[in-house]
């Protein structure tokens, strides 16, 4: 009980200081210009006229796998792979399935000829030496993966990745030359203390750090809310619109306009072939991180074959 008393007070006394942060990132603070409603409106109309001269309208959506600690056998594996690559055919959006490790070259193999990409789930940031059971982004590379998870909510909460760490991640994986996806999102005690902007905001400019505009092509940023990541509850598409919103106003601060309507933003948080659709109208929505969905060839299917 005594922990909890303590975490609880910490929690207390740091809220204050996310509010400021998340009044001092605000898009209508004096820190930003850009209007966020205005330039929803302005994609929406894009979209729908089919306008690809716009930067936001050119941001090709990108639909993502990660099948976490799934399947448990190398077959199972193989065969699901074949299945979503035979789904994918029909897909007009960038796909890409992260697999464990141990799947990664098999799978990979299985995506050729297909429009499927590979990914990793994680990745250390030493290139070799004494750090057991660990997997650099050089290994990655020569098993045929181009992108990388950094960040993801139970990375850093199971195994305690900080930002600091998930930094050096970061630049590693682009000195490399593969493609972060790198995640955000806060907990549900922070959702309901209206403190995800702030956390947001937070993770961000620590995450990039040191991270070039030019580099920015290189990223995908995934917002994922970790009380709706498996737990049954969702964020529904209003809200989520408004926090990529939030983070592409973020961006175009800390970068440049240009960077801002460029850089793609996933939804992730318990993505069904139920909720996709709503999602992806969203003009800020410019594709999903697919949890438990992606373990099912049918279900992934649909979500890449999105009506919106």
């Amino acid at each position: 009980p005594g922990g909890v008393m303590a975490s609880s007070r910490s929690f207390l006394v740091l809220l204050p200081l996310f509010a400021a942060s998340a009044l001092a990132f605000s898009p209508g603070s004096a820190l930003f210009t850009h209007t966020p409603a205005l330039r929803a409106n302005v994609v929406k109309s894009a979209r729908s006229s089919n306008v690809v001269s716009l930067n936001m309208a050119d941001r090709k959506p990108f639909i993502a796998g990660n099948w976490k600690m799934n399947p448990t056998t190398l077959d199972e594996a193989i065969e699901l792979a074949k299945a979503i690559a035979e789904e994918s055919k029909t897909a007009t959006c960038q796909v890409a399935i992260c697999t464990p490790h141990p799947f990664l070259y098999s799978v990979g193999k299985c995506f050729e000829g297909s429009p499927v990409e590979l990914g990793a789930q994680a990745a250390f940031f030493e290139e070799k030496g004494a750090f057991t059971g660990a997997v650099s982004t050089c290994m990655l590379q020569s098993v045929g993966a181009e992108h990388v998870l950094c960040g993801h909510s139970e990375r850093r909460v199971i195994f305690k990745n900080d930002d600091t760490k998930i930094n050096k991640k970061v630049r590693k994986v682009l000195n490399q030359g593969l493609k972060p996806m790198l995640c955000i999102g806060e907990s549900q005690e922070e959702y309901e203390a209206k403190l995800n902007k702030a956390i947001c905001s937070n993770q961000l400019s620590k995450d990039l750090k040191g991270v070039s505009k030019e580099e920015m092509a290189s990223v995908t940023v995934a917002y994922e809310p970790v009380w709706a990541i498996g737990t049954g509850l969702t964020c529904d598409p209003d809200t989520a619109q408004d926090v990529h919103a939030y983070i592409r106003s973020w961006l175009s601060q800390m970068y440049d306009q240009a960077t801002a309507d460029s850089v793609r933003i996933l939804y992730g948080g318990s993505v069904t072939p139920d909720t996709v659709d709503e999602l992806m109208k969203k003009p800020d929505i410019d594709g999903c991180l697919v949890g438990g969905a992606s373990l099912s060839a049918e279900s992934f299917g649909r979500i890449m074959n999105f009506k919106a």
